[in-house]
């Protein structure tokens, strides 16, 4: 059998005592806005910096130094590598939804939005220079109707950019509405000129939530909807009402390709962000079913606010294909409410981080009993959340983050800066001084502030390099591994005759989780209740330790 190196995490686990708050670091967090309710939307990460924006409250005051109009105003800040504020600029647009960086001019930027005048909400679309000047300013759509979808943008490699909205409309600049809401998606050079649009919706509803240039000069778009009888889109399945991810294809000119639902047939599964890997796609969202491509995926059964009534709760899903749409695997992630997978990113190891947020406290998202507990049968309150997966997707660590209280802190969008660092901008309302309110601790808010952007900077400090992938010893090894309902421990015969053995168990926050005399050759552990993800074992003989690894437990 192969020997195993020393498990340095497992050593200081059992030494030190850590927790899950090891697994990441906080470096540098601030709190940003005005001093009435404030929502940021993005985040993105420039050479110097970043550009974090949303929107802010009429009321001014706290960092808002730019002219605002009264009403609620778009707000785009400027930070430095340090997350201090830089600049500011009060945009005029009823809501700042997204930026993208130009693709041919890296001091350009694409902002997108809804139009501010009167109630109308049609996208409005910004292109900056890197000072926050308007070069120019265009609004689409129909201006008689209104949406209270954000807009969607990306920019193209031509200069341009592509963008997305949510209409209930045709007419004006919109060729086609089919039914309820449609995905509207439109080019734009980088005049601003309007090169072509499509309407991609059935009778049903459809929502744009991503689009993505491809390096052949195509479009992958993700839709969340219903795809149903008549229009431009192929119907899903005969499941009326039920939400699917839908992943459409687009050629250079907005010409449909094809377009393929992913879900299960009895709940409602969507998409909100997707990479392109070497071999195929992986796609990242929610999930409440476990039928169709979530069959096998380990779907936590629970409901909104703990209560049946309420229907199913949402599970974290990460679900990767190859080229052609063929689902090469599909998990979940999460506890018995509400989880979910906003952005993912691909690490060097092959693996992936992956960030949203999640309400739950049991199950694979442990590390939430750090900050706060809650009575028996309560529900928790929404808190981002960030864990990463091997290249399999098996949960290597979680962390919960925010207030140590049952209070609410929401993601917006996360920015992965390195392979282990990753910046964070949320909404919360933020404490005021002394500090520490579990993770909160910004040094420059304001009492008297409300809720504001929470923008801080983590760095995931898990020892990787200490973890054996295939963790046996000369007289010890746990198998299958990974495992799911059953663990079996297999030792030498002079481990336990004629010494006491002892198996330890730890999870990731260092908790002993699991512990008993072994009483032959062979030990057979029942795993199927326990949360999924990384554990560490020792195996002890006449009380001197022998063997140490590391076990993973796939999901249900």
């Amino acid at each position: 059998m192969k020997t195993t190196r020393t498990c340095t995490l497992l050593a200081l686990l059992l030494m030190a005592g850590l927790t899950m708050q090891a697994q990441v670091r906080f470096d540098w967090q601030w709190g940003y806005g005005s001093m009435g309710d404030d929502v940021p939307y993005f985040i993105l990460k420039t050479d110097e910096g970043y550009f974090v924006g949303g929107n802010i409250d009429n009321d001014g005051g706290f960092n808002v130094e730019c002219e605002h109009s009264g009403n609620r105003n778009g707000w785009l800040i400027k930070l430095n590598e340090a997350g201090e504020l830089v600049d500011q600029s009060c945009v005029d647009m009823g809501i700042l939804s997204q930026i993208s960086q130009s693709r041919t001019n890296p001091n350009h930027y694409f902002l997108c939005g809804t139009d501010p005048v009167g109630n109308e909400s049609n996208a409005c679309v910004i292109k900056m220079d890197e000072q926050m000047n308007v070069l120019w300013k265009h609004v689409y759509g129909n201006p008689a109707y209104t949406s209270w979808y954000s807009p969607r943008v990306t920019a193209t490699s031509d200069g341009g950019c592509i963008c997305g909205h949510t209409v209930a409309w045709d007419g004006g600049d919109i060729s086609h509405h089919y039914g309820l809401w449609d995905a509207w998606i439109f080019k734009l050079d980088s005049l601003g000129n309007l090169e072509w649009e499509t309407t991609l919706g059935t009778e049903d509803t459809e929502l744009v939530s991503k689009i993505k240039e491809m390096e052949d000069g195509s479009y992958t778009v993700l839709i969340n909807g219903a795809p149903q009888q008549s229009g431009s889109l192929y119907s899903c399945h005969q499941y009326p009402s039920i939400v699917f991810g839908v992943v459409a294809k687009l050629d250079a000119e907005g010409n449909l390709l094809d377009n393929r639902c992913y879900g299960g047939y009895t709940q409602n599964d969507s998409f909100a962000d997707f990479i392109v890997l070497e071999d195929g796609f992986l796609y990242a969202g929610s999930a409440n079913s476990n039928d169709g491509d979530l069959e096998g995926a380990g779907y936590h059964l629970g409901y909104n606010q703990g209560n049946p009534n309420y229907g199913r709760s949402s599970d974290a899903w990460l679900m990767k294909t190859d080229f052609d749409g063929n689902v090469i695997w599909s998990k979940c992630y999460g506890g018995t409410l509400n989880d979910v997978a906003c952005k993912v990113f691909q690490n060097e190891d092959g693996g992936f981080t992956v960030t949203g947020w999640s309400e739950s406290r049991n199950g694979d998202v442990q590390s939430a009993l750090q900050l706060y507990e809650a009575p028996q049968g309560s529900w928790g309150p929404q808190k981002p959340w960030i864990f990463r997966t091997d290249a399999k997707g098996y949960l290597l660590w979680e962390r919960v983050m925010g207030a140590d209280v049952a209070s609410t802190q929401y993601y917006a969008d996360a920015v992965q800066v390195s392979d282990k660092e990753v910046v964070f901008v949320c909404q919360d309302a933020l404490y005021p001084p002394p500090y520490p309110y579990g993770d909160i601790n910004c040094p420059n808010v304001v009492v008297g502030s409300q809720d504001n952007y929470w923008v801080f900077h983590l760095t995931d400090i898990f020892d990787y390099e200490g973890v054996e992938e295939d963790p046996t010893s000369e007289q010890v090894v746990f198998y299958p591994n990974p495992g799911n309902d059953v663990l079996n421990i297999r030792t030498a015969v002079t481990v336990w005759q004629p010494y006491s053995a002892r198996v330890e168990i730890y999870d990731l926050m260092g908790r002993l989780t699991y512990s008993r005399a072994l009483e032959g050759c062979e030990t057979t552990i029942e795993t199927d209740n326990w949360p999924s993800g990384m554990y560490f074992w020792r195996v002890l003989a006449d009380g001197k330790e022998i063997g140490k690894g590391k076990w993973m437990k796939k999901n249900n």
